[in-house]
């Protein structure tokens, strides 16, 4: 997700998702308030991988991770779809929302040191033929992207070491190196956006 501004408006929420007011991102995140946020998870049917992102060392939240594609906080007054503008901020890409399979939302919390993270994540699938080279990172956000093979998911929430590869890097990982692993194994959270996407092609 990017690393927003001070001034930034972001609308906040009861645990309902019934809609409150709108405040500072920094506000949000001191006082824990519902927010929404973004996530698109891309995969290549042809090739059957899933393209995850390795977030950069300036973001709040799983800095060094791997996460979903591409992420991002909504502001004040925008729709789930406008959420789509950070796929071109982060990767440099378009899709064709179109093409685009909504999920629903998903709450997530992540309680960290400084500050408490409770949103409303909107999740996203959509299919690409775009290939690693075609991306484009936001320096400090994105530091690159992998291939995950689709057919190595069940493995690695087994527990076990798995290969994946960038355009010019191999890593072997584990489900600890993903973002809130913990929380997000427990909640059902990955488990959902992975069947979700074997469940298309």
């Amino acid at each position: 997700m990017n690393a927003k501004t001070k001034m930034e408006q972001i609308d906040f929420f009861d645990d309902s998702f019934n809609y409150v007011g709108h405040t500072s991102i920094d506000e949000i995140h001191q006082k824990g308030l519902w927010h929404q946020t973004f996530a698109c998870w891309l995969y290549n049917p042809c090739k059957k991988v899933i393209y995850l992102q390795l977030r950069g060392p300036r973001n709040r939240i799983g800095a060094n991770t791997f996460d979903a594609s591409s992420s991002g906080h909504l502001s004040a007054g925008e729709t789930k779809e406008n959420g789509f503008r950070e796929l071109y901020e982060e990767l440099g890409v378009n899709i064709d929302i179109e093409q685009a399979c909504y999920l629903g939302y998903f709450k997530n919390i992540a309680h960290l040191s400084n500050y408490t993270n409770n949103e409303f994540c909107h999740i996203y699938l959509v299919p690409t033929n775009n290939v690693i080279s075609d991306f484009v990172f936001q320096d400090g956000e994105v530091s690159n992207v992998f291939e995950l093979k689709i057919a190595d998911i069940d493995d690695l929430f087994m527990g076990q070491e798995i290969e994946i590869c960038s355009q010019n890097e191999k890593r072997k990982i584990t489900i600890q190196n993903m973002c809130i692993y913990k929380e997000r194994i427990e909640n059902g959270y990955y488990k959902w956006v992975f069947d979700a996407i074997k469940e298309q092609l």
